[in-house]
């Protein structure tokens, strides 16, 4: 009795080491996925701010333009 007591408890050891060892892995590897994921994330934001500052930019050029054609008409008036 005493025999099988100890190869049942080696095997619930042997399990609760191998479910914290799978554990550990899968947040390794879910850590390096996400780091990854951030990383592309943050260049996709990159484009987009320097895109939307260049749609800015554009526009603030045209308002201009406009405030400028409109003071030249009053002017004519």
């Amino acid at each position: 009795m005493e025999v099988t007591t100890m190869n049942a408890t080696t095997i619930l050891c042997i399990l609760l080491l191998s479910l914290y060892l799978l554990l550990a892995v899968f947040w390794i590897v879910r850590s390096i996925i996400d780091t990854i994921d951030d990383r592309k994330r943050e260049k996709r934001n990159a484009a987009w701010e320097a895109e939307r500052q260049q749609l800015e930019k554009e526009r603030a050029l045209r308002e201009v333009e406009y405030h400028e054609a409109r003071m030249k008409e009053l002017d004519k008036s």
